[in-house]
């Protein structure tokens, strides 16, 4: 008997050949990323998204049963993936610590000054606190933990006598703030900017000023 295809299920409406279910979701994540950044959270509609994406908004909810599923997983694929990657790296290197905070502050500003994600950093800092559960998921899963990342391997550098015991804590918060401003700055003002420094520049100074610090020798801070 000729195999019957559900027509109420949208997810069986396109012929086999024309599927191709390892791509379409990298292909939908695309095209979410595109719309996310410059329509924003808010404004966005699923079929926005499909229609960016060349396909049915059915074909979609295959994939994505809600918008903030879509968001979740376009974060996830596109910053939380670069975090697992340097994670990953950091399980299993003995580089010194000094290195390992270079390669972070690199990996960090190729993703956020990349065009797309200049925009979708926009958005979150804009719109997020309208939506809570939004908000503790990205706090969760790249604030926290970039910030994990970074926590083990300033007090690796601790233990090992190259970095000193910063007061609270406050290195790995220091480092995500100074490079997510630096990254804003750099991608929002450099045109107006009569000295305004490459990427390569920024990048180089801010690591240098998160290694060696300002003074010539070290202070103690105020209390």
């Amino acid at each position: 008997m000729e195999h019957m295809h559900d027509d109420k299920n949208p997810c069986s409406r396109e012929p086999r050949w024309q599927r191709r279910p390892d791509d379409r979701p990298d292909e939908i994540l695309a095209a979410a990323l595109r719309v996310f950044s410059e329509q924003g959270y808010a404004s966005t509609r699923l079929e926005d998204v499909a229609q960016e994406a060349g396909v049915s908004k059915g074909t979609l909810y295959c994939y994505f049963d809600s918008k903030e599923a879509l968001f979740r997983a376009t974060v996830r694929k596109h910053v939380v993936s670069r975090l697992t990657a340097f994670q990953a790296k950091l399980d299993v290197s003995d580089a010194p610590a000094a290195d390992l905070v270079r390669s972070f502050i690199c990996a960090m500003w190729r993703t956020l000054v990349d065009e797309r994600m200049v925009d979708l950093t926009r958005l979150i800092h804009r719109e997020l606190a309208l939506f809570p559960e939004l908000a503790r998921f990205y706090s969760d899963e790249v604030i926290l933990a970039a910030r994990h990342s970074l926590d083990i391997v300033i007090q690796r550098g601790v233990e090992r006598g190259e970095f000193r015991n910063v007061r609270h804590g406050f290195a790995s918060r220091g480092i995500q703030m100074l490079i997510v401003h630096a990254a804003q700055l750099q991608s929002f003002f450099a045109a107006f900017d009569p000295e305004a420094l490459t990427d390569e520049q920024v990048v180089e100074g801010v690591t240098d000023l998160l290694l060696n610090g300002l003074v010539a020798s070290p202070v103690t801070a105020a209390p």
